[in-house]
């Protein structure tokens, strides 16, 4: 038995060299630098006035009312009106409580005259007994009678000043000085107790109220003092506290109501249209875009371009308030860093970057 040997052709190796060169990946190119906006960080002093539109309200409004149901005879003042304290401001029908009164003074006098019997009767028992006339049974008898006879003069007694003070809740009168500020009864209707006739605003203090956004709210300073200017008349300039904030934010705007406790005088009318000025971050501090902020460990950081290698450090920093475009740092940079403001969610640590202008 013969064996052939056949030598392979010279199309079979160039096939071959040809698949060996396919198989074989080609060296990664170079990672082009990526272009990247930035802003040089400048520190500013004084920080940023804030400057928010509101108006005067009283701090206290009350709602007066009735202290028994029944039908509103007069109301004797109309909204806008100032009253003084002890002013009369609505009348109740006082005709069942007048009859009421009338009633309970006849039982006192009833009950005056019975205790007034009885007291005699015991005294005289007692001059019976001191000369062994009557027993002592006797005695006691009587000085049951009288006591019972007091007690019923007390609670006679009781019952007309209960009539007396009924009679007067009939008449409603200001319980301080002020302005009414709301309506909620007119003459000729039937209120039940407690229900609201007038609103009183006191006259003694005066808030400025303000409509602030939460992230005001969030960075402002403990005990900051806020400056309170009338827009009719900017010469009119106060100094306040805040005195409170609302703790829920206002389901429509959600803002949150500030109260500016203001200085008695000069006195401003309520209503009046003011504006308050506040300066946040009385030291220094980087006012930056809000779009260069991102993250790193749940700690608000930025993109720093180093000078000499051109990559990227991710940098933690303080910020202390931030606004819809702003925000303000007070840590964490340096006067002249390269801070990249956009495209920062697509970036990454250490990568070669190049200015947006050195990219042609």
């Amino acid at each position: 038995m013969t064996f052939s040997r056949h030598a392979p052709s010279g199309a079979t190796l160039l096939l071959a060299l040809f698949t060996l060169a396919a198989c074989q990946e080609p060296p990664p190119a170079a990672e082009k630098p990526r272009p990247v906006r930035t802003v040089k960080a400048t520190p500013i002093d004084g920080g940023e006035e804030i400057t928010q539109t509101g108006e005067v309200r009283p701090h206290v409004e009350t709602d007066l009312g009735f202290r028994i149901d029944g039908r509103v005879t007069s109301r004797q003042v109309e909204i806008g009106a100032s009253v003084q304290k002890g002013e009369l401001l609505a009348t109740l029908d006082d005709t069942n409580v007048a009859n009421e009164l009338r009633a309970a003074e006849a039982d006192l006098a009833s009950a005056t005259a019975a205790e007034s019997l009885a007291k005699t009767t015991l005294e005289r028992q007692q001059i019976l007994l001191d000369k062994q006339i009557v027993a002592q049974v006797r005695v006691d008898e009587a000085d049951a009678n009288w006591r019972s006879a007091k007690a019923r003069l007390d609670a006679a007694a009781s019952a007309l000043a209960n009539a007396k003070a009924r009679l007067s809740y009939t008449r409603l009168l200001a319980p301080e000085t002020g302005v009414i500020t709301a309506i909620g009864a007119n003459a000729g209707q039937v209120v039940p107790a407690g229900q609201m006739v007038v609103r009183l605003a006191s006259s003694r203090e005066r808030d400025a109220v303000f409509n602030v956004a939460e992230s005001v709210i969030n960075n402002a300073p403990p005990d900051i003092e806020v400056k309170v200017t009338l827009v009719s008349d900017p010469s009119v300039v106060l100094s306040g506290r805040v005195r409170d904030v609302s703790p829920t934010a206002d389901p429509s705007t959600r803002t949150y109501r500030v109260r500016v406790a203001l200085p008695d005088t000069p006195p401003l009318s309520y209503g009046a249209v003011v504006t308050g000025s506040v300066r946040y971050l009385a030291g220094r501090s980087i006012a930056l875009p809000a779009s260069a902020l991102t993250a790193e460990n749940g700690q608000p950081a930025v993109y720093v371009v180093e000078p000499r290698s051109k990559t990227l450090k991710r940098k933690p920093v303080t910020v202390s308030r931030y606004t819809a475009s702003t925000i303000y740092v007070t840590s964490g940079l340096a006067a002249g860093d390269d801070i990249v403001t956009a495209g920062v969610s697509k970036l990454r640590p250490d990568q070669i970057v190049a200015f947006d202008g050195d990219v042609k």
